[in-house]
């Protein structure tokens, strides 16, 4: 038995559903990380990819996460006045300054995993453990593909 869909929903394009799910999954993250950290929208991401890789370049993060440097510099400079971020010279490079948390940093890198792994058991409580697998790989494969698509576009 075949699903019938509508006109409306068949034509909708793969990259507005997925952009309809992010908006749902950030606006609730947002929330969460505000009510639980006190952190205002984007600062918790920064806070979770420094917390994965660092240090990094300002560079570097921008393009992990997929945010323009110059909205991202104006996050990084509150997350240093509040004391998660430090920003250090490269030793290798004084021209160069690298990102990383601070030890409060740190602790809030460890709340954030701890409320989005709550928060990612009930997203996909539904799947079994193979389609939990196969979910994170396509994610990651289209990933990559809009990764190559960005960098299409903005040239």
């Amino acid at each position: 038995m075949t699903k019938t869909r509508s006109k409306g929903e068949s034509s909708r394009l793969v990259s507005q559903r997925i952009l309809v799910l992010s908006n749902l999954l950030r606006r609730a993250a947002g929330l969460r990380y505000r009510r639980l950290l006190d952190l205002q929208a984007g600062e918790w991401g920064v806070v979770a990819e420094l917390g994965h890789r660092s240090p990094c370049t300002l560079n570097d993060l921008s393009g992990r996460i997929g945010v323009d440097k110059t909205q991202l510099s104006r996050t990084v400079s509150r997350l240093i006045a509040r004391g998660l971020v430090r920003r250090k010279p490269n030793p290798r490079d004084n021209r160069e300054v690298r990102l990383s948390l601070s030890p409060n940093g740190e602790e809030c890198y460890g709340a954030i995993m701890r409320a989005g792994s709550a928060a990612n058991r009930s997203l996909l409580a539904d799947l079994s453990a193979r389609e939990q697998e196969q979910l994170v790989e396509l994610i990651e494969r289209v990933t990559v593909r809009a990764r190559d698509l960005l960098r299409v576009e903005g040239s």
